[in-house]
């Protein structure tokens, strides 16, 4: 089975690959490519390489016969700058003109001409007769349009002699000139071979889309990263064969040449962060953590510097993205044979593919970097590295089902003996199930009661930490103001002992809340009712916050009956009223009201406190009576506060076998209406 699947493999490779001619092409020497011994229908194009005529900051008129100046040769395909070393005027960036004459065999009435990758703008002339621009060559960076096409042009031919003239200009890219080559043969010839490569193109698209939607459904199903990280591969291989097999959908788009190099490098670049990736997900223990992060973030630099820097900054990356990938490699390497040494599951298989996948992108860096000139083979490498990853995935699928079936054969055995034992089990663990139960519930309540001890406690140290602390270090630092500076203006002085007694207020007031909410949480919080008069209890409620009363210039107005009566612990009423005037004021802006009233209702006495505040809203108002809320929020002048008043307040209520209403829309004020047992006298 093995040996039959390399044999496919190899098959493959033989069906996808360019052919090989076994003659070699001719050549142009000097200028001149004589093709009158060629035979086009039997030995099919021809690449045009060699030596061309080259004219460096010359851009030749090819109507104007003779037209020419200074030349030197050039060897094509190849970029121009590696002029340089012979002929020290010519640089990377710049425009020049190249010029071949090429002697046709006869009986030729039409050829087609297929251009690649020529950078970055260029301009062909057959015969004097302009045939196709790709971009615009121009004389500075300015007047050029950056162009990239690998266009098939068809021209019809009245001469045996072609005068092929291509103006070239480059003020940004990497590499300059006539970098891929041109081909030349009969149009019949040139269209079959673009179908052939299409059909090709579109064969190995619809793999790669095909398994990449499937191994993202497999995904969907079961969350393993590396099926989603080999699906986001093949799509990427996907778009890399539309870029360079240019379809009529790539050509329809009408990108501009920067934004198709962009894309290019940027299709290239997104490979690598993606493939690492999956590697680390199919051997995270192998794959070094450090080695990953750092493999990681520089894949993720090179794709930033190609969204955001310029054609003449990010092409030059490509020989350090080369550099990079080696890197990479041995990186891989490195995980592949840990993985064997220590048997991971397919490791062999795993090396086997990633070494092909090597070859492949290794051929095509050296044809990026302009270091070699050989067909590009990336996706051909990638289609078995697919294939070698696809019998793994089948293998691994095969093995799943062996045991699932062997599984499923002791289950049948122990199921047919299963009566038995169920019947004997069945009744050992009601027995035990009912002694847990009880555990459980006897857990959960000690549970629930270590979970309230440690919230109290955590909300006393909170509420000291914050909220006693603050005013207690005020009141110090005014004493200690007062004591070191005797001689303080009376006003400033009045002043300051003011707000002394004013945090000393609160403090006495939190303090008091403390304890009431101590007793509450430890079920100590009885009422000792009695019958007392209300209106002095306001009054004496109103003396206290009075401070607070004063420095907000609030209006308050008291409705309370001088005969209503209550009958409820008055200390604990005491502590209720003084908690609603204190929101109150907290919440009420300056030159604001209060209305405090209370009216006798079927056995109660009702008494509402409404300010004309900043309101609640609904979400907190849902929130404030619930018996896990302690929502404090500042007042309209930054007053702070412990979230305990009205929670306090509701369980003195319901000690007092009475109850609590709040009223309030955001912006509206509030308004707390509370209803006790009436004292009639």
């Amino acid at each position: 089975m093995r040996t039959g699947a390399l044999t496919y493999l190899l098959l493959l490779v033989f069906f996808f690959l360019p052919d090989i001619r076994a003659q070699g092409p001719p050549v142009a020497v000097r200028g001149e490519l004589d093709l009158r011994g060629y035979t086009f229908r039997t030995r099919g194009p021809v690449e045009l390489r060699g030596a061309f005529e080259f004219y460096w900051n010359q851009m030749l008129n090819p109507a104007v016969e003779g037209d020419s100046g200074e030349m030197i040769y050039v060897t094509v395909p190849g970029s121009w700058h590696k002029l340089r070393k012979e002929h020290p005027e010519v640089t990377r960036h710049g425009f020049a003109t190249y010029r071949l004459l090429i002697r046709l065999p006869d009986n030729v009435d039409a050829v087609a001409l297929r251009i690649e990758d020529v950078y970055s703008a260029s301009a062909f002339f057959l015969n004097g007769k302009a045939i196709e621009y790709l971009g615009f060559p121009g004389v500075n960076k300015y007047q050029t349009v950056i162009g990239y096409s690998e266009p098939l042009i068809i021209s019809p031919v009245t001469d045996r002699n072609l005068d092929l003239i291509v103006r070239v200009s480059n003020f940004e890219n990497r590499l300059s000139g006539i970098v891929g080559g041109l081909t030349l043969g009969m149009p019949e010839q040139m269209e079959s071979l673009r179908q052939r490569e299409l059909h090709r193109g579109h064969f190995l698209m619809g793999a790669f889309l095909i398994i990449g939607i499937y191994f993202l459904g497999l995904f969907l199903i079961r969350s393993e990263e590396y099926r989603l990280h080999f699906a986001i591969l093949c799509f990427l291989m996907v778009f890399r064969l539309v870029i360079i097999l240019e379809p009529p959908v790539m050509e329809s788009l009408n990108l501009s040449g920067l934004t198709a190099a962009r894309m290019d490098f940027l299709n290239i670049y997104l490979f690598a962060p993606f493939f690492i990736l999956m590697i680390r997900a199919l051997f995270p223990i192998e794959f070094p953590g450090w080695v990953f992060r750092t493999a990681l973030w520089a894949s993720v630099l090179f794709i930033v510097l190609v969204l955001v820097t310029p054609i003449s900054l990010f092409s030059h990356t490509v020989t350090f993205f080369f550099g990079f990938f080696i890197l990479l490699s041995m990186a891989f390497l490195y995980v592949m044979v840990m993985a064997w040494i220590r048997g991971r599951s397919h490791a062999p298989a795993f090396a086997i593919g990633l070494f092909i996948l090597f070859l492949g992108t290794l051929n095509d860096m050296l044809n990026e970097t302009d270091l070699i000139d050989t067909p590009y083979i990336f996706q051909y490498a990638m289609f078995i590295y697919l294939v070698v990853y696809a019998f793994i995935f089948a293998d691994k699928s095969n093995r799943l089902h062996q045991k699932s079936m062997r599984l499923a054969r002791e289950v049948e055995e122990v199921r047919n003996n299963l009566e038995e034992l169920v019947d004997k089990r069945t009744t050992e663990l009601q027995s035990v199930s009912k002694q847990l139960e009880k555990q459980k519930k006897k857990l959960e309540a000690s549970n629930r009661g270590l979970v309230d001890a440690m919230n109290a406690r955590n909300r006393l140290f909170a509420i000291i930490g914050h909220d006693v602390r603050a005013p207690i270090g005020y009141i110090k630092q005014a004493l200690e103001m007062i004591v070191e500076n005797r001689e303080m203006p009376s006003g400033e002085k009045e002043e300051m002992l003011r707000m002394v007694t004013s945090s000393a207020a609160i403090t006495y007031n939190l303090l008091d809340n403390l304890l009431v909410w101590g007793r509450s949480q430890t079920g100590r919080l009885k009422a000792n009712p009695v019958k007392f008069k209300l209106k002095p209890l306001i009054d004496e409620s109103l003396e206290l916050v009075s401070i607070g009363i004063r420095d907000k210039k609030l209006k308050v107005e008291v409705y309370v009956s001088e005969e209503h009566y209550v009958e409820a612990d008055r200390d604990q009423m005491y502590v209720v009223i003084r908690n609603l005037l204190s929101n109150a004021i907290k919440f009420t802006p300056e030159k604001g009201h209060i209305f405090i009233s209370s009216k006798r209702q079927k056995g109660e006495v009702i008494i509402s406190v409404r300010d004309t505040g900043i309101g609640i809203p609904d979400v907190i108002k849902n929130k404030l009576l619930g018996p896990e809320a302690y929502l404090s929020t500042k007042g309209t002048q930054g007053e702070r506060g412990s979230g305990l008043g009205l929670k306090i307040c509701n369980e003195i209520m319901q000690s007092n076998y009475g109850w609590m209403r709040i009223e309030s829309e955001s912006g509206a004020g509030s308004t707390v209406i509370l209803g006790i047992k009436s004292g009639r006298k």
